[in-house]
């Protein structure tokens, strides 16, 4: 089809919100039309292309190779047509009734979220945050679904669909229980390695980068227990005679609160980028673009 006048650019939204939520149901309540409607689009939509767009497979619509070469030029249409038609739209934090959902790992929970929670506050007292908890393996798909607006966090993975950026560089510090321990900061790295270790890790192994890093120097240390979480350490510390290294800005937030003691890494080692995700098709929403500015404002004063 040429004919401009014949075609309907509604068609391109249901695409759009197929390609989005891979469910007819749920794709059809995104763009608040009945399923029997959104049905019949996906119907039009694989006559005018030729190709079927979309198969089931594992409870889910999968796209074709065809609705994949669709997507981005669809999605870009979509897209210049909402900047164009509300390129004058504004965000008031004062008098907005915004629901963000922000996804962050326990860290970002504890090293970035106070702060945004106490600016929203102050600039913005109706609007709400809802924080659901993520890894690198989920925060795509849920960017992609929709399920959070914006994600803060270690993401070491690409995100082809995202937006990124830096925030700040963290570090790693040893925490301890000085009185358990029987020492104080700073630890030594012969004192390190005598202390039995607790470990975050999310693959289920005893050993992490730390380990890469004392084998280079034909140094080995002992680890007496792994958790996925962050969080969970300084409980474990306490009273306990052994020692974590958990990013700085946990580690002195975690000292204050249990009464740990915090010391520096005796040796050098590597730190790791806080980054903010958000989706491509947001990029230019006001809402999603004042969110962002407020944590880039808070990790601004973190450096």
């Amino acid at each position: 089809m040429t004919d401009l006048r014949l075609f309907d650019l509604n068609l391109l939204v249901a695409f759009d919100a197929l390609m989005t939520e891979r469910n007819v149901t749920r794709a059809a309540q995104r763009i608040r039309i009945g399923q029997p409607a959104m049905s019949y689009a996906l119907s039009r939509l694989r006559d005018l292309f030729g190709d079927e767009l979309f198969m089931r497979a594992s409870g889910t619509m999968q796209p074709t190779p065809r609705a994949l070469e669709l997507a981005g030029p669809i999605g870009g249409i979509l897209a210049d047509i909402r900047s164009s038609i509300w390129a004058d739209r504004t965000f008031r934090p004062e008098i907005a009734e915004t629901v963000f959902h922000m996804g962050a790992t326990d860290y970002a929970e504890v090293a970035v979220l106070p702060d945004v929670l106490a600016l929203v506050r102050s600039v913005a007292p109706n609007v709400r945050l809802v924080v659901t908890a993520i890894g690198d393996d989920r925060v795509t798909t849920m960017l992609e679904s929709g399920t959070i607006d914006v994600a803060i966090g270690y993401f070491p993975g690409p995100g082809d669909a995202h937006r990124g950026e830096v925030l700040f560089h963290e570090e790693f510090d040893c925490l301890y229980d000085a009185n358990a321990c029987g020492v104080t900061a700073p630890l030594s790295l012969a004192t390190y390695l005598k202390l039995p270790h607790i470990v975050m890790s999310l693959c289920e192994e005893l050993t992490v980068g730390i380990d890469a890093a004392l084998t280079q120097r034909a140094l080995d240390r002992f680890v007496v227990l792994t958790t996925p979480h962050f969080l969970t350490i300084p409980f474990l510390l306490r009273g306990l005679a052994a020692v974590a290294a958990v990013p700085r800005r946990l580690a002195r937030n975690c000292a204050i609160f249990a009464g740990l003691e915090v010391s520096p890494m005796p040796f050098p080692m590597n730190g790791f980028e806080v980054s903010m995700r958000w989706h491509q098709r947001t990029e230019t929403d006001p809402a999603n673009s004042w969110l962002r500015r407020l944590v880039r404002d808070v990790a601004r004063s973190k450096r």
